[in-house]
């Protein structure tokens, strides 16, 4: 009899392993979640991780930690996030420097199609082309008439940035001067010290400084004037219709292979969470315009921008590194 109760406990203790082995992997999540953020801190994708990791963490009830990790176009922190386990401990907060990259530089080392779960694309950013108040332009149109031959500077944080100026550059034939940084806030602060003559930012980043006087904004890309700056047009409104790029976004992925439940589940919270009154308000402040899509439909929308963002490329006379 004793024997017989025994058998029955021990079969009993194994069925929630059983479970599990016929389920999958243990319950998610087990542990705390990483949010790998390309930029500096303290630029519009470092705030978005960390008001979604927040709020993420209080959802699903362990910690989310977000980690900086800056330079070179992304590429380093796009790298380890693709060969991290997929396991949903490690997520990353990227933009559309993810799909720019492999169509500017040769063997970046990651597939922005193939080697990442899509998550969710969140929504996108104005920008807006921002000089140092003494500069003695107040708009696009003007800095043509006097820019060339000036040896201006404009200060880029990335890849993509970097191509719509030039295309600017090339097509008004400005001959001005690239100045790489690695995030927003290095380049704001160069500007507002005279270092550049103006820079691409977000609206978000920028938007104080221009209300102040101490900037001045000279056009918005956007398909149409940002909410918070409605005094600056857009290059399309003053006649600059190579400017066409439109496309930007703000978007979470996590390593290829990523368990279906956990990817599910993510984009069920990371929805949630964009659905939040106070999430939305978040956004309205940081400029970005909602247009979310979830999983699949976003990996599509990739490949679509990708072709889109190699034919801008070729515009813009950027060598294309091999």
């Amino acid at each position: 009899m004793r024997k017989r109760t025994f058998v029955q406990l021990l079969g009993a203790a194994a069925l929630p392993a059983m479970s599990a082995l016929v389920h999958g992997q243990p319950r998610w999540p087990a542990r705390p979640i990483k949010i790998i953020v390309p930029v500096t801190p303290g630029g519009t994708a470092d705030v978005m991780a960390r008001e979604f990791g927040r709020r993420l963490g209080e959802r699903v009830g362990q910690a989310v930690v977000v980690e900086n990790r800056p330079g070179a176009n992304g590429i380093p922190a796009t790298v380890a996030v693709a060969r991290a386990p997929a396991d949903g401990y490690t997520l990353m907060l990227t933009f559309t420097q993810h799909i720019q990259n492999p169509v500017q530089f040769a063997n970046v080392g990651y597939d922005p199609i193939a080697d990442f779960t899509p998550l969710c694309r969140i929504g996108a950013a104005a920008t807006v082309l921002a000089a140092r108040a003494s500069l003695g332009a107040s708009s696009a149109r003007e800095l043509v008439r006097f820019a060339p031959g000036k040896g201006l500077t404009f200060g880029t944080t990335g890849l993509g940035p970097q191509v719509i100026l030039e295309v600017f550059n090339k097509s008004a034939g400005l001959g001005m001067l690239n100045v790489p940084y690695k995030g927003e806030t290095p380049a704001m602060t160069d500007l507002l010290g005279g270092q550049i003559d103006m820079a691409l930012l977000t609206v978000a980043t920028a938007r104080a400084h221009i209300q102040s006087g101490a900037l001045k904004g000279l056009a918005v890309i956007a398909p149409g004037r940002a909410a918070s700056l409605p005094e600056v047009p857009t290059f399309l409104e003053q006649g600059f219709q190579e400017i066409n790029w439109t496309g930007g976004w703000y978007a979470f992925v996590a390593p290829a292979g990523l368990p279906p439940a956990v990817a599910a589940r993510l984009v069920d919270e990371l929805h949630a969470i964009g659905e939040e009154p106070a999430m939305r308000k978040t956004l309205d402040d940081l400029n970005i315009t909602m247009n979310w899509l979830d999983g699949p439909a976003f990996g599509a929308a990739m490949q679509r921008d990708m072709a889109t963002w190699r034919a801008l490329v070729q515009r813009s006379g950027v060598v294309i590194e091999r």
